[in-house]
């Protein structure tokens, strides 16, 4: 109310924040150049390859693929072609400047450090590595290319890379040329999602928009809560850019920023405005329409942001760079949405007051409830008088339904989805497939062990060497150049040693994705059984590290680290809910009915990412076999703090029928009825926002965004409307049970 009396003051304050935090987005960049470290072995490993080779040895690998239909690779075309790209890449450059004495020195610095093809090992063509039959009778063949720096370093100077060949495939004759490898995905990778982010915000505002307007019926009264979540995604946007300068930032913080600003920032005005448009129409005046609605709605927003908040909160467990920039990012948006919906909406609300309806849309919210549906609360107050009527056998059926969706749960396959599972428009994703085809896909990312010879030794020593060399016979009698097709393991196994001479790397082509079950059980019986077989008492010298390695020990390491998460956000969550509402039973059924939409939502992924039920051709995809390893816990911390925004609001809302001394069954008829258009709108506009990222071309948002959408779409839905009327009227007065040893917990009122 202090925000109404100043509605002008805060007001300008909010624009001119606005103001300021567009001024800094278009001056300061965020900072995503984040440094991934991966947990347990293949993040020790990564560690001391860092420490002994450093970033100029050139880990970051691309693989060029070369292919004719009729010349092979002994033909003099051939070998010109594949050596002059080779040489033009070696010659590569990247000029720059370093301050020297305090003046400008220019410097220039290779590209490639080294490039390695079938003409460089000296094979016959039949017994090349390098080298496979085309199916017209000419030969396809690669070429090992290893970039100076790290990834960041690498994806920033590989546009010269690419257009070296892309001049080369050009300049050829009929030659098919391609090039992928980490740099070169995660540069059009990004590319990918840059071009995605804004087609969700060109989408989510129209659309958003549409569905205010059917919610309230007058186009000012969309209009507000949209502003407030834009002025939300700008004003964290400036904050989030600022913060990354001194913490980098994940480069998908933007979409997690825009979903979740969205979401919240509409749901919350959306909840006060309803409420305040309701109070009208029952005759209070302005100022006591603001205060009822603010003092209710606006009070059962602030402890639904909070939930979510700590529920995000969560996230920083895992205690993973990735999961907490997106736990910042997350935070920041949400509580600026919950600061906003307290402060700016009010004085927004003090300044328009009637003029809220202003440009009302004709045939549209007739009951000028503000997308409340009226008293009788239209079809879901239909719905909800037959369930109140039989309640256990709606709940039994919904229940049994739930349960059985989330049933695929057990069968979660996670990982990281690898080559296959970028778009096709990733045009490295062409290199991949071809090398797949004809070679092992895993050539990009190989295995890599790191023999670390030990103080005062070096890796020259003979007893070193014995090791190395069985190590590697052991692999390459299961390699695919053994003549075991199916073999784990490809061809050529590299070996580098560092200057000091105390480390040697071992890179072993792994015969499958990164993510598929054969590269984890190559890799993993690589750790468990080569290493000890070839180093004897001495395994810990040798460590493995690679994608593959890392995908392994990352999961891993969310499993342990799950159930810390949960016992976290369930606990704290049930002690916001203990506290709001004082009592026991509530609490704890929020928590059971959270868990059956989070669980039917995992089930969903399940069944439809996994095991590539139905929507592949409408989602544009091809199931992979696997669902994110980061997915699951990221779902669950943000789904627990969403869902309870509309248990909050509906649950605020019977506790008040019931503080003015409704029945337990009446307060339960007038809160779903009351607050039943204004979630159906809240959650259309939420499953609108996370459907639009379904469509984008990441695997990883792609889940994401029907992850959030069937989850919320079914919280909403059965959830709401059916499940939690039907347990409320089982237990009747139960429902407000409270210990009496609890009763100290303060009062907080719901009705004004």
């Amino acid at each position: 109310m202090w925000s109404a009396r100043h509605r002008r003051t805060v007001a300008l304050g909010w624009v001119l924040i606005v103001i300021v935090a567009l001024g800094v987005s278009s001056v300061v960049s965020a900072n995503t150049d984040i440094d991934l470290n991966a947990p347990g072995e293949a993040g020790e490993a990564s560690k001391l390859f860092d420490e002994r080779f450093g970033v100029e040895e050139g880990e970051v690998r691309e693989v060029v693929v070369f292919s004719h239909p009729s010349l092979t690779v002994d033909d003099a075309a051939y070998r010109q072609t594949v050596q002059g790209l080779m040489e033009d890449l070696r010659a590569l450059r990247v000029e720059g400047a370093e301050a020297a004495g305090g003046t400008t020195v220019l410097s220039s610095t290779r590209i490639v450090s080294e490039a390695l093809t079938h003409y460089d090992i000296g094979a016959p063509r039949e017994a090349s590595p390098f080298v496979a039959q085309n199916e017209t009778g000419g030969d396809v063949s690669f070429a090992l290319v290893s970039l100076v720096g790290t990834l960041q370093e690498a994806e920033e100077n590989i546009d010269p890379v690419l257009d070296a060949v892309a001049e080369a495939q050009a300049a050829s004759d009929g030659f098919q040329i391609l090039i992928g490898g980490d740099a070169s995905i995660q540069k059009q990778a990004s590319e990918v999602v840059e071009e995605d982010f804004g087609f969700a915000l060109f989408l989510n505002l129209p659309i958003t928009f549409v569905i205010l307007i059917l919610a309230f019926g007058a186009l000012a009264a969309a209009f507000v809560p949209l502003s407030l979540a834009v002025a939300a995604v700008i004003i964290a946007s400036g904050i989030l850019a600022v913060i990354s300068q001194g913490y980098p930032l994940a480069d998908v913080y933007s979409e997690v920023v825009l979903l979740m600003g969205l979401a919240t920032g509409i749901d919350y005005a959306l909840f006060v405005i309803s409420r305040f448009r309701r109070e009208r129409r029952a005759g209070r005046s302005k100022d006591e329409a603001l205060l009822v609605a603010t003092a209710t709605s606006g009070q059962a927003v602030v402890f639904a942001g909070v939930t979510v908040l700590l529920a995000i909160c969560g996230m920083f467990l895992v205690d993973d760079v990735i999961f907490s920039s997106l736990a910042l990012s997350a935070i920041v948006v949400v509580a600026l949405a919950v600061i906003m919906s307290v402060s700016l909406l009010p004085a927004l609300l003090a300044m328009l007051r009637d003029n809220v309806n202003w440009l009302r849309v004709p045939l549209l919210n007739r009951g000028g409830e503000g997308g409340e549906g009226g008293e009788g609360g239209g079809v879901w107050g239909f719905i909800s008088d037959r369930v109140l009527a039989r309640p256990a056998v709606f709940a039994a059926v919904i229940l049994v339904g739930l349960l059985a969706l989330a049933a695929p749960v057990v069968t979660f396959n996670l990982g990281f989805n690898g080559a296959k599972g970028l778009s096709d428009d990733v045009e490295a994703k062409k290199a991949l497939i071809a090398l797949e085809e004809n070679f092992t896909l895993g050539l990009t990312s190989p295995a890599q062990v790191v023999v670390d010879a030990g103080k005062d030794e070096n890796v020259f020593a003979p007893e070193v060497q014995s090791h190395v060399n069985e190590l590697m016979g052991l692999v390459q009698r299961e390699t695919v150049s053994a003549g075991n097709p199916d073999g784990p393991y490809g061809a050529p196994i590299q070996t580098d040693i560092n200057d000091a001479g105390d480390t040697e790397l071992i890179q072993i082509p792994l015969n499958a994705d990164i993510g598929e079950d054969k590269a984890i059980d190559a890799v993993n019986r690589i750790r468990n059984d080569f290493i000890p077989e070839a180093f004897g008492n001495s395994p810990d010298r040798a460590l493995v590290t690679g994608a593959t390695a890392a995908n392994i020990d990352f999961r891993d390491d969310i499993m342990f680290r799950t159930p810390f998460v949960w016992a976290f956000v369930l606990g704290l969550t049930f002690t916001v809910l203990l506290v709001t509402f004082r009592s026991v039973v509530i609490a704890v059924k929020a928590l059971i009915l959270n868990a059956l939409s989070v669980g039917a939502a995992y089930g969903l992924l399940v069944l439809v990412f996994q095991e590539g039920w139905a929507l592949e051709g409408p989602l544009g995809f091809e199931a992979t076999g696997i669902i994110e390893s980061w997915l699951p816990l990221f779902l669950f911390s943000i789904l627990f703090g969403l869902s309870m925004d509309y248990h909050m609001f509906i649950m605020s809302r019977i506790k008040e029928a019931h503080e003015k001394g409704a029945s337990s069954d009446e307060a339960i008829a007038i809160g779903v009825k009351a607050t039943a258009g204004t979630i159906t709108s809240a959650a259309a506009i939420m499953v609108a926002v996370a459907v639009v990222f379904v469509f984008t071309r990441n695997i990883g948002i792609k889940q994401f965004g029907f992850g959030l959408a069937t989850a919320i779409f079914i919280d909403a839905t059965v959830i709401r409307s059916i499940l939690l009327p039907a347990s409320m009227k089982l237990l009747g007065e139960w429902n407000w049970y409270l210990p009496s040893w609890l009763r100290w917990l303060p009062q907080i009122r719901m009705a004004e």
